[in-house]
């Protein structure tokens, strides 16, 4: 891997780490907001399954996001709930991660789920096209999936409010890493 890269080696692109900075702080993603996000995820951990509960309900609620997750036509139960595990682990990372190779690495898993191709030695499905609209208006409801269990433990108004910020900002920036563009190969 080449100092300064952010994902794996057999990665055919990677954002450096001045670019992931940049993001970052147009996010306002602060250090703070760090600290926010571990409270917040020493929280959510308990609630993964309700968190996911709600996330399902909502994609099989609106036809356009159910798409993504039907085989001819039907939801595909098997299919969904093999993402589940996925899923779980990337709320906890999300919450909790190290930012580094092995956290950038499975930011680009996912990225990699979104095109319409295999990717060997995976073993999750590659999704249809998604639409970028999609995806990122998505962000918000993710975030709001969490705001009911934040505010059940006790903490001021203030750090709650803190916390669910930092959440939404992380679900932000790991969606801007998921949907940022490769290079154009040619003489452009």
């Amino acid at each position: 891997m080449e100092h300064g890269k952010a994902g794996s080696e057999n990665s055919s692109f990677s954002l450096d780490a001045q670019t992931l900075v940049r993001l970052k702080k147009m996010l306002l993603f602060t250090h703070e907001d760090e600290q926010y996000l571990v409270m917040a995820g020493n929280i959510l951990a308990a609630h993964t399954e309700d968190i996911l509960n709600s996330w399902y309900g909502y994609i099989m609620n609106n036809n356009y996001l159910a798409h993504y997750f039907t085989r001819n036509g039907m939801p595909a139960r098997d299919y969904i709930k093999t993402l589940r595990p996925h899923f779980r682990k990337w709320i906890f990372d999300l919450c909790t991660r190290q930012e580094g190779n092995a956290w950038w690495k499975f930011e680009e898993r996912i990225a990699a789920q979104l095109p319409l191709k295999s990717i060997t030695g995976n073993d999750m499905e590659p999704l249809p096209l998604i639409y970028l609209r999609y995806l990122s208006t998505f962000i918000y409801p993710v975030s709001e999936a969490g705001r009911p269990y934040l505010g059940g433990h006790g903490h001021p108004e203030a750090e709650v409010e803190r916390m669910q910020q930092a959440w939404f900002k992380a679900i932000s920036f790991s969606v801007l890493l998921w949907v940022y563009p490769e290079p154009q190969q040619g003489p452009f």
